[in-house]
């Protein structure tokens, strides 16, 4: 078979029927990535007019005068089809010679072992290692198994949550109790949520903004965010969680009138039985009210703040093929306590078995789960609570065509990247 360049319907209907498929390898993805200045295009064998395999290739020119080609999520293929993807890997680096690149780039979509919530190794499970090796004899380069979160072009350890065939009502019971404790506390204190589009863009780049001075990542410009969505149209979905103080006063005041009078009766009450019982039911009961009215206080003082409409967090989620993915999120410290992305996460979560999606992809978490000294587990001790699994897939590979320009790139860019860190602390 000789790789060919496949043009972009076919290539999408072939890919969106591909057990490994992500939203990486569609014609949005690669428009999205036009913006930084990659050139995209979709490879592929036939068999028999057939697509058996295919990739997209994303493509840059480097000062070096060659150009990197990066596969994003790896190959559309059989991987345990060892002699189909020796003869696409041969194709591959021809191609790329041809187009005068020196090496290509993948992290294939592809469990590496299967792992349990806790991020146990499930026995008897999924096994990919001979496809590591395999790999390696075929000369890719392997990062190795990385533990770490955030140092990869794609997370090589993630949380998924498995819808098939679910309802929200069974989803929702599995939850851990916190969870669901989190979720419950944010309806009864009145939180909303709403769909962001172009019109209130900045209401989530503006928590993006916030959350990245916070948490000390590089966020990207409101134009980034602009042609995402412009880009993705409907297969991105932006939600935000608010609260309407107005609306929340209104409801607490109703809360606390029944309560005055609850409170009143259980006095009266009381006073008439004089047992520990009736004595024990009043003083709970002026808990609750005491309760209410401090927490009208505080919704208040949020109004005197901040208005009537308050946002508290916001979310972007990608919703390709069988999964809908949490991409980017942010939150104001401020209202950390009224768990608002704990009922953004439900939102969503609702949307997909609604929608017909057969699982809800977390997206990335350390693959360290010990608790101690582990800056990143509260990332996953937050998606946990919604149940689900860990998954752990393969890696980084670099298929190299040339030596000579893989190394030199490998020297400057290292050389870049480290000045590109210094300059970020010395703006902190």
């Amino acid at each position: 078979m000789k790789l060919e360049r496949i043009e972009e319907k076919e290539f999408t209907s072939f890919a969106y029927n591909h057990p490994l498929f992500t939203f990486h390898q569609t014609k949005e993805w690669g428009e999205l990535k036009k913006e930084n200045g990659w050139e995209y295009e979709f490879v592929g064998f036939k068999e028999k007019r057939k697509i058996v395999a295919g990739a997209i290739l994303l493509s840059k020119k480097t000062p070096i005068g060659k150009k990197i080609f990066y596969s994003p999520r790896g190959f559309l293929i059989d991987y345990n089809n060892e002699a189909l993807l020796k003869e696409f890997t041969l194709e591959i680096k021809e191609y790329i010679k041809e187009q005068n690149g020196f090496f290509v780039k993948i992290d294939p979509y592809l469990i590496y072992k299967e792992r349990d919530i806790n991020g146990e190794i499930v026995e008897g499970g999924i096994d990919n290692s001979k496809v590591v090796d395999n790999m390696k004899k075929l000369g890719y380069r392997h990062y190795g198994f990385s533990l770490t979160f955030g140092g990869e072009l794609q997370p090589r350890w993630i949380f998924v949550l498995d819808l098939k065939g679910k309802t929200c009502e069974s989803v929702f019971q599995d939850f851990h109790s916190d969870t669901k404790r989190y979720i419950n506390r944010a309806v009864k204190n009145g939180l909303e949520i709403e769909e962001v589009t172009l019109e209130n863009l900045k209401d989530f780049t503006g928590i993006m903004e916030h959350t990245s001075k916070r948490r000390g990542f590089i966020n990207r410009p409101y134009s980034y965010y602009e042609h995402m969505v412009k880009t993705l149209g409907k297969n991105v979905k932006i939600l935000s969680c608010f609260l309407d103080t107005k609306k929340a006063l209104e409801k607490i005041e109703k809360e606390i009138d029944v309560l005055q009078k609850e409170v009143s009766d259980a006095k009266a009450h009381m006073e008439e039985a004089g047992s520990k019982k009736s004595k024990d039911h009043f003083k709970s009961k002026q808990m609750e009210l005491e309760n209410l009215e401090k927490k009208k206080k505080d919704f208040l003082e949020l109004k005197e703040k901040h208005g009537d409409k308050i946002i508290m967090a916001s979310s972007m989620f990608l919703l390709f093929g069988h999964e809908v993915l949490y991409l980017y999120s942010g939150s104001y410290e401020e209202f950390m306590k009224y768990n608002a992305q704990y009922l953004i996460q439900w939102e969503i979560i609702q949307y997909a078995i609604k929608h017909g999606f057969d699982r809800y992809n977390f997206y990335g978490i350390d693959g360290n789960f010990q608790k101690e000294n582990n800056d990143n587990y509260g990332i996953y001790e937050f998606k946990k609570g919604f149940n689900g699994n860990v998954e752990e897939f393969i890696g980084e590979f670099d298929l190299v065509v040339n030596k000579f320009y893989y190394y030199l790139y490998k020297i400057l860019f290292k050389a870049y990247r480290g000045s590109k860190h210094l300059l970020l602390k010395l703006k902190k």
